[in-house]
């Protein structure tokens, strides 16, 4: 398996004899100069599942829907607040509402819940569990809201979080939203995640270009025996 960060939320994740790409926002370079995506992942040819949490401009790019033209192979599988949304048609995709499933030979999808709009995504391939949050977290904006507020914040996210917990026990990589925007407790949903769901290896997203801040996790992680997985640049890859 190899891991890729592209931008944002998005991660490439390419398998044996095929790829998965979540929440596309905008391509990068790869260092010969070509792109990730439309010179490298549609030239491969292969089965490509592309997924997408929701709607937000910053996860859901509608370049996406136009890749079907390089690549026929292409399983597009989104949240159902996209259609809801608008911004797709009814035959763009399949559409999973929360614990909604969409399985095939080789993957399966299962859509959970967020403290956002839209899910986040349970993939299991191989026996190996592999978790995008989309925007899942505890938005908690402690120093901007009152207490009480905040304390809703959290309690939305702990219950989402349980209910994941109930249908896994373990992850192999999960990929989560590190935001410094939340202040001096930007990692509080990520520790809440790990204090709740093992995992084997942490990869983080949604935290713009402040890759220290970010990287910061990695000590918690490793207290939690999480291989932390540091971000540095954009179109960086993992062999794992």
């Amino acid at each position: 398996m190899i891991v890729t960060y592209i931008f944002h939320s998005c991660y490439v994740i390419e398998l044996d004899g095929f790829s998965v790409v979540v929440d596309f926002y905008e391509d990068v370079p790869r260092e010969d100069g070509s792109f990730w995506i439309k010179d490298y992942l549609l030239s491969k040819k292969q089965p490509l599942y592309v997924l997408c949490t929701h709607s937000h401009a910053d996860h859901f790019n509608p370049e996406i829907l136009r890749w079907k033209a390089e690549n026929n192979a292409i399983e597009y599988i989104f949240s159902g607040e996209i259609l809801e949304s608008g911004k797709t048609k009814r035959d763009d995709a399949h559409y999973l509402n929360k614990l909604g499933v969409f399985e095939d030979e080789r993957i399966k999808i299962q859509n959970f819940g967020s403290t956002d709009l839209g899910g986040s995504f349970l993939i299991t391939v191989g026996g190996k569990a592999i978790f995008h949050a989309g925007d899942l977290n505890n938005w908690h904006w402690k120093e901007e809201v009152h207490k009480e507020e905040a304390l809703v914040f959290e309690n939305n996210y702990l219950c989402e979080l349980e209910l994941l917990a109930e249908n896994i026990a373990h992850i192999y990589l999960t990929m989560f939203p590190i935001d410094p925007r939340l202040g001096k407790d930007y990692m509080l949903g990520a520790e809440q995640f790990l204090d709740r769901i093992s995992s084997d290896y942490f990869l983080p997203m949604h935290f713009g270009e402040h890759y220290h801040k970010a990287n910061a996790f990695g000590e918690y992680a490793e207290k939690n025996n999480c291989t932390y997985l540091p971000v540095y640049h954009k179109g960086q890859s993992y062999q794992l």
